[in-house]
């Protein structure tokens, strides 16, 4: 930030480098929190201590939104030095991280379904040490399963549906941008340069937000992070105290973005003010508040593999990769065609994610008792002892030739055989047919 002067290409380069660079190490995030959660505190806490996580983080997000919304405020139009915030940050909770507890390694991966000890903190205390480690479920059994599958797809597609959202939202609530204030993607003609005396080096009103806009943009980060630590409260008490399920919760985060998308459609057709517009992040924040059951589900499911920071690791990374290309190509689509297409547009993908998440995801509360690897060989058991059934049934019906049949005992053969075998005997020459009837056939 504080090197970029303008828009040439080593500018653009810097920038892209630096954000890359940015979503690589946000990509570590997430999969890192959810194996220190599940490692220092255990599966019985898992729930319960994300729901807490979940409450401080967004608590600290209303600190710093305000904390840079009153620097901005007497910096304005000088704000760069906002982006030491995110250093002071960034070392402080380097420095936090050395209290947090180890507790059982092996756990954090998805291993140890059951906590045999805690300290007088609530904390897992490895009782593991010297044992070797049990053998992880295989990359293909993982990422083969229905349910990951499903879970991944819906993240997925609700990322790439989001993306230009967040983006919309700021450029027209900040009032920049060509459409700001049009929204057709034409120059709205009001240049930001009276505000500040002319320190843009740009000249236009394209590059620099008014600092009415600062407030405003501070108010409606707050609004979303209220409504998220009222539904984290709720979501986590019903589930982790009065055991409800996650999937409604699950359904629900998938749908509420497309009411956000069809409210900001709204703001923007009818010119409604910036206190409409800032007020749909009330709805926008349910979306992160509903969505904490994600990480429910995914612990339900993967609890005895070993791999469950693998999936979350590569569930962020195909998030991140996919989002990133839609906000590029929202981008081009902003600029040439106007937010209106590209809000419709992020409404019609927005429609996939709840169906996918209502057809295809199961309801997980229960699994987390059954052992992934267990399930897993359990299947293979019933698919071998199917194919060997199937085997024997393909057996019977060779017995009935049509020519040369003479008795075929088919009792016990499945209902798909027995309809096969029918209508071959009873194509059969009926002299030379002699055959014990099974139920069902005729």
């Amino acid at each position: 930030v504080f090197f970029v002067n303008g828009d040439d290409t080593e500018d653009v380069i810097l920038v892209y480098t630096v954000r890359a660079v940015e979503s690589i190490a946000l990509a570590f995030l997430p999969p890192t929190f959810g194996a220190i959660t599940l490692s220092a505190f255990g599966p019985e806490m898992f729930d319960q201590m994300n729901v807490q996580k979940e409450l401080v983080s967004h608590f600290g997000a209303i600190v710093s939104s305000g904390l840079s919304a009153l620097m901005a405020w007497f910096m304005y139009p000088n704000i760069q030095v906002l982006f030491c915030l995110p250093i002071l940050f960034a070392v402080s909770a380097m420095l936090s991280v050395q209290y947090i507890p180890e507790g059982d390694p092996l756990m954090g991966r998805g291993f140890h379904g059951t906590t045999e000890q805690r300290d007088e903190n609530g904390c897992v205390i490895n009782t593991h040490k010297d044992e070797a480690p049990p053998t992880a479920s295989t990359y293909l059994e993982v990422f083969t399963d229905k349910r990951i599958v499903a879970l991944i797809a819906a993240d997925v597609l609700h990322a790439v549906a989001e993306a230009n959202v967040g983006l919309i939202f700021n450029e027209t609530l900040a009032d920049v941008g060509t459409y700001s204030s049009n929204n057709k993607g034409e120059d709205d003609g009001y240049n930001n340069d009276d505000e500040y005396d002319g320190n843009d080096d740009g000249g236009d009103d394209d590059n620099v937000m008014k600092r009415s806009a600062i407030p405003l943009l501070a108010a409606a980060g707050s609004l979303a992070q209220v409504t998220m630590i009222v539904g984290t409260f709720v979501v986590g008490w019903l589930t982790t105290k009065r055991g409800w399920g996650r999937k409604p919760f699950y359904v629900a985060h998938l749908a509420v973005h497309p009411i956000r998308v069809l409210l900001l459609l709204l703001c923007l057709w009818t010119n409604a003010g910036s206190f409409w517009l800032a007020s749909t992040e009330l709805v926008g924040g349910l979306t992160g508040a509903l969505g904490i059951v994600n990480a429910f589900m995914r612990a339900d499911i993967l609890f005895g593999s070993g791999r469950f920071n693998v999936v979350d690791g590569v569930q962020a990374t195909i998030r991140g990769i996919f989002a990133t290309s839609s906000s590029l190509i929202g981008a081009y689509i902003l600029q040439y065609n106007g937010p209106m297409v590209a809000l419709w547009l992020s409404f019609a993908i927005s429609i996939v994610p709840p169906i996918v998440g209502a057809i295809f995801v199961p309801e997980t509360l229960g699994m987390r008792q059954v052992d992934f690897k267990e399930e897993k060989q359990h299947e293979k058991q019933m698919r071998a002892e199917k194919k060997l059934q199937d085997k024997e049934d393909r057996q019977y019906v060779e017995m009935a030739d049509q020519e040369t049949v003479g008795r075929a005992v088919i009792e016990g053969t499945s209902e798909t055989t027995t309809k096969k075998l029918s209508s071959q005997l009873q194509s059969a020459d009926p002299e030379k047919l002699d055959v014990y009837k099974a139920p069902g056939l005729v």
